[in-house]
């Protein structure tokens, strides 16, 4: 298959911060595929915490992409797009293609990918969640406070924390009183220990925060499981969810997971994933990396299947390239675009 990959570099809007350190700029790589008349985007935005690398990334994607064969037009129409992609490549790498497959075959039938997808897994349970969060990243206290002024009227905001008990208590207090409105989240990043978490949750609690994403750090999933015995409320992994196959050893550790494609490996598993924390009675939220229009197209896709959004890296970008770009208007509103696939331009 013909195939065109390059690096795009995104700045952001404001300095994002977590509580592993704050980026100004993230490069994103993109993905062209063609197979005869159809073309089809893919996207691979590096989890830096993996340890990705957008050079590196794009190498490996060249690589998968020169190995695959053209789908036969017949399969297309009959079954997923689920190529064997070699283990071994990273995670972006197997989302960029499977986003660009999924797009070519909705392409190729004419149908924008939620219909598509739908149609051939139907979502049980369908749900409603039609509004994205907007994340206001660590930052000095007055930063904080001023952007979550300026977000006020959104229904959702996730606020980062992870720097200290007395930090985050004070930003939290911050950010409640400047958007009075507003639901609030917590995400940590794995920023604190488990005595800082189980002091912090009740405040968390009391100031109305719905649930708190990764308190502990990566990995302590005995600690995890201990600390949601006693956690006022709900807890969402996500470092801790990879792929399909971390899911099993999270049992009993949490309420809820984040899944991103980027992590994941793209829609396929994504889907799978769903299907298994229905199983499990886990609620879904889904996420996205600082990636672009290509990647947050294809998580919203999904968005009729899962119980919460945050997907917007669209109102954290300065200059996005892929249309209709970076939205500086903040609105709660999906990052969709009508049309065939994923409704972006095959060229731009």
């Amino acid at each position: 298959m013909e195939h065109e990959a390059w690096i795009v570099p995104l700045r952001l809007r404001h300095p994002f911060g977590i509580s592993r350190g704050s980026v100004h700029e993230l490069p994103t790589v993109l993905l062209r595929l063609r197979c005869g008349d159809q073309v089809g985007l893919g996207e691979a935005a590096p989890v830096r915490y993996l340890g990705h690398r957008a050079d590196l990334l794009r190498t490996a994607l060249s690589a998968v992409c020169e190995a695959l064969r053209e789908p036969d037009p017949k399969d297309m129409s009959s079954h997923d797009p689920h190529p064997q992609l070699p283990e071994a490549a990273p995670a972006p790498v197997r989302a960029a293609v499977d986003i660009a497959l999924w797009d070519l075959t909705a392409r190729a039938a004419q149908r924008p990918l939620r219909a598509e997808l739908d149609l051939r897994h139907p979502p049980a349970p369908a749900t409603d969640a039609t509004q994205t969060s907007y994340t206001v990243a660590l930052d000095d206290l007055d930063a904080m406070a001023e952007r979550a002024a300026a977000a006020r009227h959104l229904p959702l905001l996730k606020i980062k924390l992870g720097r200290s008990p007395e930090f985050d208590r004070e930003a939290l207090r911050r950010v409640a009183a400047a958007a009075p409105r507003a639901r609030l989240r917590v995400d940590a990043n794995g920023g604190w220990s488990f005595a800082e978490a189980r002091a912090l949750l009740p405040v968390l609690a009391d100031l109305g925060v719905e649930f708190v994403e990764q308190p502990l750090a990566r990995g302590q999933l005995p600690a995890l499981a201990d600390l949601r015995r006693h956690s006022p409320l709900p807890l969402y992994a996500d470092e801790d969810v990879q792929g399909p196959e971390s899911l099993p050893a999270l049992r009993g550790c949490v309420d809820g997971i984040n899944i991103k494609l980027m992590k994941c490996g793209g829609i396929s598993p994504a889907l799978a994933m769903i299907a298994a924390a229905r199983r499990e009675g886990w609620r879904v939220l889904l996420g996205c990396m600082i990636e672009s229009r290509v990647g947050l197209a294809a998580a919203a896709s999904l968005a009729g299947r899962v119980d919460e959004l945050d997907l917007d890296a669209h109102m954290l970008t300065a200059d996005d390239p892929v249309p209709p770009g970076s939205q500086h208007e903040l609105s709660a509103d999906l990052p969709t675009l009508p049309g065939p696939g994923l409704g972006i331009p095959p060229r731009w």
